[in-house]
C-alpha cells in the first residue's frame, strides 16, 4: 500500500486553501468532503480587510497576511482561468467626533501608509453615504467570491485525481504507529477542516471554538452606482450580479442556524444609520462561523496523535488567513517547520 502524504476532511475555505497549498508543494494527496450548499464557507461574504474594530486598528499579522493572499489568489485565478479575487477600497464614513478624532490620532503613524488612502473623495460617497466628518479609505482591501473560488478549485482538485466526496465517518479512520489508513490508502497525516463540525471531532475532546451565527442579507438598490464596499457596523458589499449583501450579524447564543427575521432587522437598523438611498431585500441567509474564544486560528496537533492534525478557526477572517497559515501548515507537514505558539491548538491543552 503507497504511503500518501495527506488526507484532508473537508473543503472549505480552510480545507480547499490547503489542498491547494499542498498540491503547490508536490504532496500527494486526497480531500474527503460531503458538499453542502449552506456551509459557511459558501455564504460568506469572502472580505478581506486590513482593519478591524471600532477603532480602525491594523488587523493581526495584516503585513504578512495581505501580500501573501493576493499572491495566492491571483496565482489560483491564472491556474483556473475563473475570476474570484477582486480587490475593492472600503469606505469607512465617520458618525460622530469620536470616530474622527480617534483616526486623526493615527494619520501620522508610517505603519497604515500600505493600507490607507489618506486623500479620498468625501464627495464621491456624499451622494449616497451620511459622511458629514469624513472617512477613511482602505486600500490592499476587497473581496473573494468564495463559491467561484470553491467551485473552480474543485476543478483543480478533480483534475488532480484527489477529491472524494462522500460522508467522512470517524470510524471509519484506522489509527496507526507511524501512519492512518481510510477508505483502503494510508497517510502519513489526517487534517480536519471541518469548521463547526470539529466539535464533534473524538479526537480533539473539549475542541476550543467559539461558533458564532452571522446573517447576511441581499439587497437591490436601483440606481445605487458605487462599487465599493462600504463598511460602518455592518458593509454593503456590491456583487457581479448587480445585487448588494449587507452583513453581518454576530451571535454567540444560537438554537439553529436558519436565517431570523431578527437578523435582518438589526443590519437595516445599524445600516440605516449611515445609507441614504430606499432598498428593497431579497434574501436572508445564514452561517455558523468557526472562530475561536481568542480569534486566533487553531494548527497542529495533540501529542497523544502527532498524525492527526487540526486547521480550523477562522472565524470572519477565512479568506484573509487562509493562504498564509494553510502555507505554515504545509510546511510543517512536508518540513517539520515549527508552528507559531498563537496558532498552535496545545495553547489551550497543554499547561
Amino acid at each position: 500500500m503507497v504511503l500518501q502524504d495527506v488526507l484532508i476532511v473537508g473543503r472549505g475555505i480552510a480545507g480547499n486553501t490547503l489542498a491547494l497549498t499542498l498540491l503547490e508543494q508536490g504532496a500527494s494527496i486526497k480531500v474527503v468532503d460531503s458538499p453542502n450548499p449552506r456551509a459557511s464557507s459558501r455564504i460568506a461574504a469572502g472580505i478581506f480587510n486590513p482593519f478591524t474594530g471600532k477603532r480602525t486598528t491594523k488587523t493581526w499579522l495584516a503585513d504578512d497576511l495581505f501580500p501573501f493572499l493576493r499572491q495566492f489568489y491571483t496565482r489560483i485565478e491564472e491556474e483556473t482561468g475563473v475570476s474570484f479575487f477582486y480587490e475593492k477600497p472600503i469606505y469607512r464614513p465617520f458618525l460622530s467626533l469620536e470616530d474622527y478624532n480617534d483616526w486623526s490620532a493615527k494619520t501620522g503613524e508610517n505603519e497604515y501608509d500600505y493600507f490607507i488612502n489618506h486623500e479620498p473623495s468625501h464627495k464621491h460617497y456624499s451622494p449616497w453615504i451620511r459622511n458629514t466628518l469624513g472617512g477613511i479609505e482602505c486600500k490592499q482591501s476587497g473581496f473573494v467570491d468564495t463559491i467561484a473560488y470553491l467551485d473552480a478549485s474543485k476543478k483543480l482538485l478533480e483534475a488532480a485525481s484527489c477529491l472524494i466526496e462522500k460522508d467522512f465517518e470517524y470510524q471509519d479512520l484506522q489509527i496507526e504507529q507511524d501512519k492512518v489508513i481510510w477508505n483502503g490508502a494510508s497517510y502519513r497525516y489526517v487534517v480536519f477542516c471541518e469548521g463547526v463540525k470539529a466539535m464533534h471531532n473524538p479526537y480533539f475532546r473539549n475542541f476550543p471554538l467559539a461558533p458564532n451565527k452571522g446573517e447576511i442579507l441581499t439587497l437591490s438598490i436601483p440606481g445605487y452606482p458605487l462599487q465599493e464596499i462600504i463598511s460602518k457596523g455592518v458593509f454593503l458589499l456590491p456583487k457581479k450580479t448587480g445585487e448588494f449583501q449587507l452583513g453581518s450579524t454576530y451571535r454567540w447564543a444560537f438554537e439553529h442556524d436558519e436565517p431570523e427575521r431578527a437578523g435582518a432587522e438589526e443590519l437595516i437598523a445599524k445600516f440605516s444609520k449611515w445609507f441614504i438611498p430606499a432598498f428593497q431585500e431579497v434574501k436572508l441567509e445564514s452561517g455558523i462561523r468557526p472562530a475561536t474564544r481568542d480569534r486566533r486560528p487553531l494548527l497542529g496537533f495533540l501529542d497523544k496523535n502527532p498524525a492527526l492534525l487540526i486547521f480550523n478557526g477562522l472565524g470572519t477572517k477565512g479568506v484573509s488567513l487562509a493562504p498564509y497559515w494553510a502555507n505554515e501548515l504545509a510546511q510543517f507537514i512536508l518540513h517539520q517547520k515549527e508552528l507559531d505558539p498563537e496558532v498552535d491548538i496545545r495553547r489551550f491543552y497543554v499547561n
